[in-house]
């Protein structure tokens, strides 16, 4: 196993009372499986990513709408 690989397990692995979270969003490409796209985060910290990633997502969204409605 790759060292950054080691480095992550291990990070995920002192997680108590923290979220784990991927850092590149499944829904907008980020690999599930992959270690090196999870973080653990505070609670705080946690929410803070969230709410940035769900701001994307729907500005993403936003984008598809817009484009599919210029189609038609």
């Amino acid at each position: 196993m790759p060292k950054s690989s080691n480095k992550n397990r291990d990070r995920l692995s002192d997680s108590t009372g923290k979220e784990i979270f991927e850092v590149h969003p499944v829904i907008l490409g980020g690999d599930p499986t992959d270690p090196a796209n999870k973080v653990v985060l505070t609670r705080e910290e946690h929410i803070k990513a969230v709410r940035f990633w769900n701001r994307v997502i729907a500005e993403e969204r936003r984008k598809n709408v817009a484009a599919e409605q210029s189609l038609e």
